[in-house]
């Protein structure tokens, strides 16, 4: 058996998926779209076969080595393909997110590239190192509540209004996004059975069984 295990696993805040994006709003062919809108702006990050994993687990065991984005993480993905999707109209009027560190970062990075102004709602919990990060590469980071979900309301209000805000993964171009990873690790390992994720909000898993099983039917 050959498993596929992402070998960057961002913290995600558990039990605040809101589920409000129905099943269908995002297909396969998002996840294409996302990929070709994307490439110039991302690593292709390599898969590769942990010899002492897979002794362990008794079968071929490769990781996707995600933790070499620029940020160091997957979040990237969504991130890049959510700014990309804005009407030029729209962008210069900046975007606004919640995040307590690599959602942040993946915004703040790419929206300076793109000519897009990045707002960061950080809580005051959120490690320093990403929020000066998140300052060095050009976002207005704005510091508020004890938790996710407060910097979260805090983002959604009205003095932000004409700002959109793009949720960490309850979003469709951040699902479609991620899922370009799903695509990338099944050119790499084809006969992959299995595809092992971490879950917080659950954008990636949702992204990548859109951009595996859109290749191969029976990865699980």
């Amino acid at each position: 058996m050959r498993v596929i295990r992402l070998a960057h696993a961002a913290r995600g805040v558990r039990g605040i998926a809101h589920h409000s994006i129905p099943h269908d709003c995002v297909r396969f062919e998002d996840v294409v779209r996302a990929s070709h809108r994307i490439r110039s702006g991302i690593v292709r990050t390599p898969c590769e076969k942990s010899h002492w994993l897979s002794q362990t687990t008794g079968c071929n065991l490769y990781l996707k080595m995600e933790q070499q984005q620029f940020t160091g993480s997957f979040k990237e993905r969504g991130g890049r393909n959510a700014l990309l999707s804005l009407p030029e109209s729209k962008r210069s009027a900046g975007v606004i997110a919640a995040s307590a560190g690599n959602h942040a970062l993946a915004l703040s990075w790419h929206g300076p590239q793109l000519g897009v102004p990045v707002t960061v709602c950080m809580p005051t919990t959120a490690p320093m190192a990403k929020v000066e990060k998140c300052r060095a590469f050009g976002a207005d980071v704005v510091l508020h509540g004890a938790h996710i979900l407060e910097a979260k309301a805090h983002a959604e209000r009205s003095e932000f209004e004409g700002l959109r805000y793009i949720n960490g993964y309850d979003d469709p171009e951040i699902i479609a996004g991620a899922g370009t990873m799903g695509m990338e690790l099944l050119e790499q390992v084809p006969d992959a059975e299995v595809v092992v994720l971490p879950i917080g909000g659950a954008g990636l898993i949702a992204g990548v069984a859109l951009g595996s099983i859109g290749l191969i039917a029976g990865v699980a």
